[in-house]
């Protein structure tokens, strides 16, 4: 299940603290080491998109620590078999959840440079892209493609971007608003659009 949450512009800037007790420990301490609102906020949201989704989809509804693999991808240390994955840009935040291993990438679509453009691109994908009607698009899905598959993997930065080719990533589904891509890559699965209130009913569980 794809979980994504887009109205973080809409939350207080103290809104982490009035949730603070559907945090774990470690995710009150990352937040605090945050400097900007928006950040902490989304930090906050991550962590309540996968307290809903693991209430929703496997009925846990107590708080959750994780532990990491060896290039950095959170696991759940008492639910190893459930694999979840969290991505965020700007007002946005997506949280996927399986049964398989899972990746996940939003971003939100900007202005891209070509510097940038080359070092992500395939020498075809560049092509593309300096071709399309709507390059910063173009280029904002291939990126969430390649990052997602990264994630999957768990190789996060470790490997350069332009050495993957998009469209031999398989198992994918693209979600696309009028402001932002998200990519799953692992499972197809449905997306749930998540509001406050939604948050809040995990108070009384």
């Amino acid at each position: 299940m794809l979980y994504i949450f887009d109205e973080i512009d809409n939350l207080e800037d103290d809104y982490p603290d009035s949730i603070e007790s559907l945090l774990s420990a470690d995710r009150r301490e990352k937040i605090l080491r945050l400097r900007s609102p928006e950040k902490k906020k989304a930090s906050a949201i991550a962590y309540l998109l996968l307290r809903l989704a693991l209430s929703e989809t496997y009925g846990i509804n107590e708080t959750v620590e994780f532990n990491y693999a060896d290039k950095g991808k959170p696991l759940l240390k008492k639910y190893p078999h459930i694999h979840f994955n969290l991505s965020h840009s700007k007002t946005v935040v997506a949280c996927a959840i399986s049964n398989n291993e899972v990746g996940v990438d939003v971003q939100y679509i900007t202005p891209v440079t070509d510097l940038l453009a080359k070092r992500v691109l395939t020498g075809q994908e560049y092509d593309e892209f300096k071709s399309s009607l709507i390059p910063d698009e173009y280029f904002c899905e291939i990126w969430t493609i390649k990052e997602s598959y990264l994630k999957l993997i768990g190789k996060g930065i470790t490997t350069e971007l332009r050495d993957i080719v998009a469209n031999e990533v398989s198992d994918i589904m693209i979600y696309r608003s009028n402001e932002y891509f998200c990519c799953v890559c692992g499972s197809e699965m449905q997306t749930k659009h998540v509001r406050r209130e939604d948050f809040e009913q995990l108070l009384n569980r």
